[in-house]
């Protein structure tokens, strides 16, 4: 019987060998996506389209926040990207929604809507295309309403290439223009 036993506690150590050898990975981790303004956040591969600066909400002190604003600009030297073939999705804990865009693009931004503010750095004569060194100021207006500590996503998808996602979360206390904090 001890041949048994000796062979048992050999056959337990090396599974325990085995285990200890078997479970690493040498994988490559997904990169996590990046909402920071550049050059704080990461690009990832084929991301054309990048954050600029804070992304704010304007609202009613003490209530919630109607619209917000953030700024859109080219990854390093890529083409210029028609900013009439973007898609702009919101999403809350509770919806989902792909916003319009006002008509003529630019305008006051009533809900369900996005518009383009203004352009920084504007490269030859005003047209509705992102050229280097050029950043897109845009407003979104949900259907609904920020309230406090909401978290949400702002997909931002150019015709081509990966799309820009803004995660924010909207602060404790509203008021009338307020920072919202990356997740």
């Amino acid at each position: 019987m001890a041949p048994h036993y000796v062979f048992l506690a050999f056959s337990l150590i090396l599974l325990i060998l085995a285990a200890g050898c078997t479970d690493s990975s040498t994988d490559t981790p997904v990169p996590a996506l990046s909402t920071l303004p550049v050059p704080h956040g990461t690009v990832l591969p084929d991301q054309i389209l990048q954050g600029f600066g804070e992304v704010s909400g304007f609202g009613i002190p003490g209530g919630t926040i109607d619209t917000i604003t953030f700024t859109v600009g080219l990854v390093d030297s890529h083409d210029s990207v028609d900013m009439e073939q973007l898609v702009i999705v919101y999403a809350d804990a509770i919806r989902t929604e792909t916003l319009s865009p006002v008509d003529g693009y630019y305008g006051d931004t009533p809900r369900g809507f996005w518009s383009i503010i203004r352009v920084e750095n504007e490269v030859g004569s005003p047209n509705n295309r992102l050229d280097n060194e050029e950043r897109f100021v845009i407003r979104i207006n949900p259907t609904a309403p920020l309230v406090p500590r909401q978290m949400i996503t702002i997909d931002v998808k150019p015709p081509a290439g990966r799309s820009l996602a803004i995660r924010r979360v909207a602060p404790p206390t509203i008021l009338a223009d307020n920072i919202l904090s990356p997740l």
